[in-house]
């Protein structure tokens, strides 16, 4: 039995997707995941030793290299299917494609590829730490909430003056300025406006 898999990412066309792997596989074996994976749970269960599982790039497989491996592992090893990948050619693991030999290349790259992956975000995660231990601090700057500033925001509140003034007066840009009103309304500066 042959299935194809389609699994949507940000920026790319799901239609694209589905028409090239339409292309070697029946519409209706094609199993498309929008948001999550449940689709390819499914059909991991479905899956039986010698069928083909279709799909248009590795990345289908996972989103890190060590996810990929655990997949093409439990896909080639423990359900013995066969995998083709359509961007690359090379990786059919059919045994009339070579497929043996591809499996154990594949499998000692993206190996390979996941260690470097774990070192990266270790070497990430020490220089974080580090940073935080010099500290350096992360994301948003924070905002002191002046006299001023609360006095700019109740009048923007009360519409005693306009989005404009009530930035120029606080300094801040438009979505920072929302985000602080949400904040003092939150602890009680403000109203809190029903929407």
């Amino acid at each position: 039995m042959e299935y194809g898999y389609v699994r949507a990412q940000t920026g790319q066309n799901l239609k694209r997707q589905i028409s090239e792997v339409a292309a070697r596989v029946e519409r209706e074996n094609i199993v498309v995941d929008e948001d999550r994976t449940t689709q390819y749970q499914a059909l991991k269960e479905k899956l039986r030793p010698g069928d083909l599982l279709v799909i248009k790039s590795l990345d289908r497989l996972g989103s890190s290299f060590e996810g990929i491996l655990r997949e093409w592992t439990l896909l080639t090893e423990g359900i013995r299917a066969d995998i083709l990948v359509l961007d690359m050619p090379l990786l059919d693991t059919r045994k009339e494609k070579g497929g043996c030999s591809v499996c154990g290349v594949v499998q000692e790259f993206l190996a390979f590829a996941a260690e470097k992956e774990r070192q990266r975000t270790t070497l990430q995660a020490q220089g974080i730490r580090k940073a935080k231990e010099r500290g350096v601090r992360f994301g948003r700057p924070r905002l002191k909430y002046t006299d001023e500033f609360i006095a700019a925001a109740k009048e923007y509140r009360s519409k005693k003056i306009s989005l404009e003034q009530a930035l120029q007066k606080t300094g801040v840009k438009k979505s920072s300025f929302y985000y602080h009103i949400k904040k003092l309304a939150e602890l009680g500066y403000l109203p809190i406006q029903s929407t």
